[in-house]
């Protein structure tokens, strides 16, 4: 057994990556921990790969049906895969009725009350009224399942944003590159972790982390110019302090001469 180029290495404290020295000594790049990977091929094979299963068992997992369903939500041709024939079926009919809707109020007397021809109006559209009924219920079940899929799983599927621009998306459980595909989601060469790749997920990623970051420097930004101003209000009391002492203590001695100088005479 043996480790892949460019297999992440976890820390075993945090899962974050970590750096590997000649030594086979490792330092998390987040929490610091000091680590080291066992002296033998076979050793550090299984010890990386306990991690990466560690890793990935922290995280979501799909597959089956729920890989499928979400490759549905993803898809742009969902509606149609969904629809089917239904569209063409219930327009068929509709035309079939209309024909024989209209051949049958050709063939009625003048005579015939119009609760008869409403009748047969009414009961003419039964079919295909039930028809497109079916043929609407597949895309708008889809709607209200492509909602609640995006604003409950979506987020959790989706890999994480590229190390740098250019770079391939990284594994949402190891942090690994992922590889190439045209398909929605890929699965991680390291873990077999199923990640969301899609276009779209990953410009709303993109576009996260950078509200994220601008996030964090206006808060940093905002302790900085916090703690500035805290201490230029600590300066201005100190200063005042400094006067209404130095002010207090000339005036509690005038105000001592005076009641000193009022007792002796």
């Amino acid at each position: 057994m043996t480790i892949l180029a460019g297999t992440p290495i976890l820390c075993r404290r945090c899962g974050g990556p970590s750096d590997v020295a000649p030594d086979a000594s490792l330092r998390c790049r987040y929490c610091g921990n000091l680590d080291r990977l066992p002296p033998d091929e076979m050793g550090r094979a299984l010890e990386v790969r306990g991690r990466l299963l560690l890793a990935a068992s922290r995280v979501a997992q799909v597959s089956g049906t729920e890989q499928a369903l979400a490759g549905i939500f993803e898809g742009h041709r969902a509606f149609f895969t969904l629809m089917g024939p239904w569209p063409l079926l219930a327009l068929i009919v509709l035309v079939n009725a209309a024909w024989s809707v209209h051949a049958s109020l050709s063939g009625l007397p003048a005579s015939a009350p119009d609760s008869v021809r409403v009748d047969l109006v009414v009961g003419a559209a039964y079919a295909p009224l039930f028809v497109l009924g079916i043929a609407l219920s597949f895309p708008i079940a889809l709607l209200v399942g492509r909602a609640s899929y995006r604003r409950n799983v979506r987020g959790k599927l989706a890999a994480r944003p590229a190390a740098a621009p250019g770079a391939p998306m990284r594994c949402r459980a190891c942090g690994g590159d992922l590889p190439q595909a045209t398909d929605a989601f890929v699965a991680c060469r390291y873990c077999r972790t199923q990640n969301l790749v899609a276009p779209q997920t990953a410009d709303e990623l993109a576009r996260r982390a950078a509200q994220e970051l601008a996030e964090y420097r206006d808060r940093a930004n905002g302790i900085h110019g916090a703690s500035v101003a805290a201490s230029k209000r600590m300066t201005r009391t100190l200063f005042a302090s400094f006067v209404l002492v130095y002010v207090g203590v000339i005036a509690m001695g005038a105000i001592a001469r005076l009641v000193v100088g009022a007792l002796l005479h």
